[in-house]
């Protein structure tokens, strides 16, 4: 919007410049009198100040309308970045705080998982720990059901001998 005033101040001077360098072109090259040349030359130049205070007053008036629009377009905006602002903090005031009971939360359950992992680790290492001692035992058996085995084999064998 501001653009547009600029381009058309600006397009308003050029008339105005090119309206006074014609007017003054076509006075000077017409023929008439000293006095009738210089009359038409000074309401020329009276009627080009008219307008140009006339053309000065209206852009003033849309420049003013303009400014003045554009303050109440401003306040808007800034209240409504100052409401967003404040819905912002507060829903974040609200998440924070179920973050915080969020995260007490999985701090508790993870301290109970944890308990409840070493009791279980502890359970199964005293069960391993009773499997080891049976294979032992089982193994010292067997080890001992063996030898007897052998040392039977080995009488058997050095007594009478193989039949095939």
């Amino acid at each position: 919007m501001a653009n547009e005033t600029v381009k058309g101040g600006g397009v308003t001077k050029g008339i105005l410049i090119g309206g006074a360098i014609g007017a003054a072109a076509a006075l000077l090259f017409a023929p008439k009198s000293g006095k009738e040349l210089r009359t038409d030359l000074a309401r020329k130049s009276s009627d080009a100040a008219d307008y140009a205070k006339k053309q000065g007053a209206l852009l003033a008036e849309q420049a003013k309308s303009t400014a003045a629009v554009a303050g109440e377009k401003a306040s808007a905006i800034g209240t409504k970045v100052q409401e967003l602002a404040a819905k912002a903090k507060e829903a974040a005031l609200v998440h924070q705080d179920a973050i915080k009971e969020t995260a007490a939360t999985a701090v508790s359950e993870t301290k109970e998982a944890i308990a409840d992992v070493k009791d279980h680790a502890q359970q199964v290492s005293s069960e391993a720990s009773r499997h080891v001692d049976n294979i032992k035992e089982e193994a010292e058996a067997n080890k001992k059901d063996a030898q007897a085995s052998a040392n039977v084999f080995k009488n058997d064998s050095s007594g009478a001998g193989f039949s095939n």
